[in-house]
């Protein structure tokens, strides 16, 4: 079993290495590209599900959550002004109303208020790689994006802390969880608030804990001890493991930005192995005989697609409509905050592991999420370059 589960990873890490090129190729996303070579290599029996591998596996999504927590800028929020916050405000407002609308009148699962409005920064990135800096729409995705992902992460605990309690447990075991949940935010707040005033009065404490010039990598080191020991307070705690992860990542991006060298080389290992690990492995927890016999799984993935993009037109038109002034930017906007590839994925998964949805309903999300960051992606080139000659040229 030991020996099987070698070559499991050994197989998993030629993929990982292959995606790229393939991905260039096909010029589809990378992730996507991991998650079917997951899939297509797990079906033909080239690699097996382990214990082993589901907690690597966990791990690397812990590690997905540790560079989510970094890409938060704190001092950033501070600047971008009331007028943006109210715009927001009424943007989120209007996006969590009408999931809770379609969620009440379908008669969907609770789950879905949390599925249908995630967001992630990631292909919001990849979309300035390729358009840059300068456009309005894009700018502003990043800003919502950003605070989308912060409420898609306070999705994933309360979805992961409401369906971690059985129902045969008594109303004070049910809330237990969200009080100790309450209880740890409230106390890394005032932490958090303390040493922010510490390293303010004295900055060069920041210096004990990485130095600017060490052989040891000890801030490699350090981000790692405060990613596990957070995970493990919060574990003990019984609260979702999740926030631990993402908040050790946000003290890293306040406390030590001056660590440049630091935030790339965390996010070279993550983007490097542990994420492209936990993509082909939820690649390979699809069962590609189910989808190809049922063809209502994948109608329902591209439903749940669409409805997603209508949902984020719909409030990008009542909260942006006058900042954006066409329709195109608007479009543009909704378009470019519907592939959470990475938090949509994850979020399937851990409603499959608490039994919130159930097969079919994860292949189907799974499907969404390749199906957003494909199509979307070339929907979103075709209306930018429409009417556009000079980008065209360029």
């Amino acid at each position: 079993m030991h020996n099987s589960e070698l070559v499991s990873f050994g197989i998993i890490a030629l993929l990982i290495v292959i995606a790229p090129y393939i991905s260039r190729l096909t010029r589809l996303p990378v992730a996507v590209i991991e998650i079917i070579l997951g899939a297509l290599t797990c079906h033909y029996g080239l690699f097996k599900n382990s214990d082993t591998l589901n907690t690597v596996a966990h791990v690397s999504f812990l590690y997905l959550m540790l560079l989510a927590g970094m890409e938060v800028d704190l001092r950033g929020f501070s600047r971008l002004g009331r007028s943006f916050y109210k715009k927001a405000m009424l943007y989120f407002g209007t996006l969590y109303a009408i999931c809770a609308v379609i969620v009440i009148a379908m008669q969907l699962k609770w789950i879905y208020i949390a599925i249908l409005p995630v967001m992630s920064l990631g292909m919001i990135v990849a979309l300035l790689r390729d358009y840059g800096k300068t456009h309005k729409w894009l700018n502003i995705a990043l800003r919502i994006g950003i605070i989308g992902e912060l409420a898609s992460i306070v999705a994933l605990i309360m979805v992961q802390n409401g369906y971690s309690q059985n129902s045969d447990n008594s109303p004070f075991e049910i809330y237990k969880s969200f009080i100790l949940l309450a209880i740890f935010i409230i106390t890394f707040a005032i932490l958090f608030r303390i040493s922010k005033i510490i390293f303010w009065w004295k900055p060069t404490l920041k210096l004990w804990f990485m130095p600017t010039n060490d052989s040891y990598n000890q801030d490699i080191r350090f981000s790692f001890m405060l990613f596990f020991v957070l995970i493990g307070i919060t574990t003990l705690m019984d609260i979702e493991d999740v926030l631990g992860a993402f908040l050790a990542g946000m003290v890293v991006a306040t406390f030590f930005s001056y660590k440049y060298d630091m935030v790339h080389k965390l996010n070279d290992i993550g983007f490097g192995f542990f994420v492209p690990l936990f993509f082909v492995y939820v690649g390979s927890t699809l069962n590609l005989n189910a989808i190809l016999h049922d063809h209502k799984i994948v109608w329902y993935g591209i439903s749940i697609a669409f409805v997603m993009f209508l949902i984020r037109l719909i409030a990008s038109y009542f909260a942006f409509k006058s900042y954006f002034c066409s329709l195109k930017d608007t479009t543009l906007f909704a378009l470019s905050g519907c592939m959470p590839l990475t938090f949509l994925v994850a979020i399937a998964k851990i409603g499959l592991g608490f039994k919130a949805i159930d097969d079919s309903e994860y292949y189907s999300l799974v499907i969404a999420a390749v199906f957003e960051a494909v199509f979307f992606t070339v929907l979103i080139k075709i209306i930018f370059y429409s009417g556009n000659s000079k980008a065209r040229k360029d």
